[in-house]
């Protein structure tokens, strides 16, 4: 079980750090492609977080935390759900 972190507490956490909690306590949502990153979106305690992958260097380029509703946009706009509607 994991330590619940504010998103304060979260954002100034070093990115092993944040990848630690991405991984033994995050709940996985979404991931989306544009140019040469991979953007994985995950839910922990009360806010979202993104982890930007740059594939052509094979490494975690950033990983913040928000609450901010405005910054899903993007992963809404690559949610297909035809399956769900037929």
């Amino acid at each position: 079980m994991t330590k619940n972190v504010s998103i304060t507490e979260f954002n100034e956490l070093s990115t092993d750090e944040k990848a630690w909690y991405l991984w033994h306590g995050a709940a996985f949502l979404h991931v989306y492609e544009k140019d040469k990153y991979r953007i994985n979106l995950f839910h922990l305690n009360n806010y979202y977080i993104e982890l930007w992958y740059h594939i052509e260097g094979n490494q975690v380029e950033t990983i913040r935390a928000f609450t901010s509703t405005e910054l899903l946009a993007p992963f809404l706009e690559n949610i297909n759900i035809d399956c769900v509607l037929h």
